[in-house]
């Protein structure tokens, strides 16, 4: 069992260990002791930041009777003697220096040579230096040897400064095919350079676990991000736990981006992050400081610091019937869809650049503008997620989806009577935004999130009605968590312009369309047509859209946001309507969204034509991404 052939490659075997012959083969007792998974050949090794231990720590030992620090930038460090082995020669722990970095006769890791694949021979083997690499750097070629002979090259710099191998008569390869090892000193008995030749280490004992007599207990694991807030200081955006913030924004949402773990968290203002990863470094908490201070880092949600919050005070909830739950969603969806029109009309309304010029002052007008409407955006991004995830509610249970355009003057708010009108952002109609988002302790159960709180409460309590009550739960769910920061926005617009009057800040959007504008605005609604046709396409086919067409959706968003920003730019207000019958001509079901696209390619080919060379390149790059999706209609 323990001698078979892998392959066509004489690897080496170590003594006792098994091989199961069938995929079947169990012990016929409970073993005692750690579990397969925590063998050499098993475990997850990483070195940032590590899973189960790092394979540095393992490598450390590759050459036998030497140990080495890879940790290093200016190259790898012999640490550690075996006095005695065979393959050390005469090196002894006198050899290692004073122990300190700038100790000159410190011996450093200069050349490294054996096979690496095994197609090689043994004459190809090839020789990996250390000049000019980090001690990770060569560590991924000491990584790379295969079990065999191998022959390393030490000498007393750093060997990131070193000459590497090329100091060695006749080349390292033929000494380690010679086996022809020395040890090279001055008249002062200090080692100038040693080529020493043995057989890579296995690392394992005879019963095929790591030797502990050259490994001692935690050295596999003591360069891992332990304790946690290691890796938390190390780790930048997302590659840590999910819940790692590495930019935030204050409370307000008034400064952004800042550095998450910033030392100085005085206020106001706070200072703003930088992409430099030096100086945001610099900035940060260091590792002792986030170990005995993380308690200041204050939690973040929906991209924001805030320790502020608690929880609310719960109400009664009266469980719905099915049929008014559907009733609800039908209504909610049309809803959704009012109020992402007025956001998006309310953000066009706002004389603010779409991206800010590099260097602009975050406390100047034009960049409080800019952040107010790139609040008001985000919203309106948010409300297009509801309608979807509403009409996804709708699909599951069985019901048309509500995807048409709503009309205008119909109730968005029963208990004020508030009602569907596109209107700029006024003092007034941001305190109508705000209240329509409000959430406080005593929510009306007949409000818009009220309206959600009962939904998922009935859906959750009675499975009986609802099959699938735990996916229509989750997507309620959804809206309701990401409508929670809805209000704390619309107050940070208002923080944002509150030292501004109206006439400062919003177009009047009251321009007579012109021939042109009449193009812009018809363009712009067939993209709208376009939008809502790929979204319901895409509801229609469910998993088997696998994603496409929600992508042509957003990228005709993308082009109707353009289209649109340029028409108010214009001072003419953009209208959100589907195109009038003579636009786009009557098709047979199924056809109308491919219909649209067409017409949309025709009409951007003809302002493509027009002068400007902006306007070209934006008719360009939307008339690619049209194409592309009539592409994948006829398909």
């Amino acid at each position: 069992m323990n001698n078979p052939v892998p392959g066509s490659v004489d690897l080496p075997v170590p003594k006792g260990k098994v091989f199961p012959r069938n995929l079947t083969a169990r012990a016929d007792y409970a073993v005692p002791g750690n579990p397969s998974g925590s063998r050499p050949e098993s475990g997850v090794d990483n070195c940032f930041p590590g899973l189960e231990f790092d394979q540095r720590n393992l490598e450390k030992a590759f050459f036998p009777g030497l140990l080495f620090d890879f940790h290093h930038g200016g190259g790898s460090r012999l640490i550690g003697v075996t006095e005695g082995a065979p393959s050390v020669l005469d090196l002894t722990a006198a050899d290692l220096g004073a122990g300190v970095e700038t100790d000159p006769w410190r011996l450093h890791l200069w050349a490294v040579c054996g096979r690496t694949t095994v197609d090689q021979t043994e004459s190809q083997a090839p020789v990996f230096n250390a000049t000019s690499r980090s001690g990770l750097a060569l560590w991924r070629r000491v990584h790379d040897l295969l079990p065999g002979r191998i022959a390393i090259l030490l000498g007393p710099t750093p060997g990131i400064r070193s000459p590497g191998a090329n100091i060695v008569p006749g080349g390292l390869n033929a000494r380690r095919m010679n086996n022809d090892t020395t040890v090279q000193r001055d008249d002062d008995g200090r080692v100038e350079a040693a080529v020493l030749i043995a057989d890579r280490a296995d690392y394992l004992d005879a019963d095929g676990v790591i030797d502990p007599d050259v490994y001692l207990p935690g050295d596999l694991t003591r360069s891992l991000c332990a304790p946690w807030q290691y890796d938390f200081r190390e780790c930048g955006c997302y590659y840590w736990a999910a819940s790692k913030p590495d930019i935030s924004a204050s409370p307000d949402g008034r400064f952004h981006p800042l550095n998450f773990q910033r030392s100085d968290r005085t206020l106001p203002p706070p200072k703003l992050d930088t992409p430099n990863i030096a100086e945001r470094g610099a900035d940060e908490l260091d590792h002792p400081a986030l170990i005995t201070d993380w308690n200041v880092l204050p939690v973040v949600l929906n991209g924001r610091e805030d320790d502020a919050l608690g929880p609310g005070t719960p109400f009664d909830l009266d469980e719905m019937t099915r049929e008014k739950v559907i009733e609800e969603l039908e209504r909610l969806a049309s809803v959704e869809h009012a109020l992402c029109l007025e956001y998006l009309y309310a953000h066009y309304s706002i004389d603010a650049p779409t991206t800010l010029a590099p260097g602009t002052n975050p406390q100047s007008p034009v960049a409080q503008f800019h952040a107010a409407a790139a609040e008001v955006f985000s919203v309106a991004v948010d409300e297009m997620r509801h309608l979807r995830w509403v009409n996804e509610v709708l699909g599951v249970l069985g019901r048309p989806h509500q995807l048409d355009p709503p009309p205008l003057g119909m109730i968005i708010q029963r208990q004020t009577g508030q009602r569907f009108e596109l209107k700029r952002l006024t003092a007034d109609q941001l305190d109508w935004f705000i209240r329509v988002e409000s959430i406080s302790d005593e929510m009306n159960p007949d409000g818009i999130d009220g309206m959600y709180v009962r939904l998922h409460h009935t859906i959750v309590q009675r499975p009986d009605l609802f099959p699938q009550s735990d996916r229509l739960a989750h997507l309620i769910k959804l809206i309701i968590d990401e409508g929670v920061n809805h209000f704390e926005r619309f107050k940070a617009v208002k923080g944002h312009l509150a030292e501004f009057l109206e006439d400062e800040y919003l177009r009047g959007l009251d321009k007579t369309p012109d021939a042109m504008d009449q193009q812009l605005l018809q363009l712009a609604d067939l993209n709208y047509a376009v939008l809502l046709g790929a979204m319901k396409e895409t509801l229609a086919l469910g998993d088997r859209a696998g994603g496409v067409l929600i992508e042509h959706a957003r990228r005709a968003m993308t082009n109707l946001h353009e289209v649109n920003h340029l028409l108010a730019s214009r001072d003419v207000a953009p209208r959100f309507q589907i195109p009038q019958p003579d636009a786009v001509p009557a098709l047979a079901d199924g056809q109308a969204t491919l219909a649209a696209a067409r017409a949309a390619r025709h009409l951007q080919e003809t302002i493509r034509s027009l002068d400007g060379s902006d306007l070209r390149v934006m008719m360009t790059r939307h008339q690619a991404a049209t194409e592309a999706l009539i592409a994948d209609l006829i398909l």
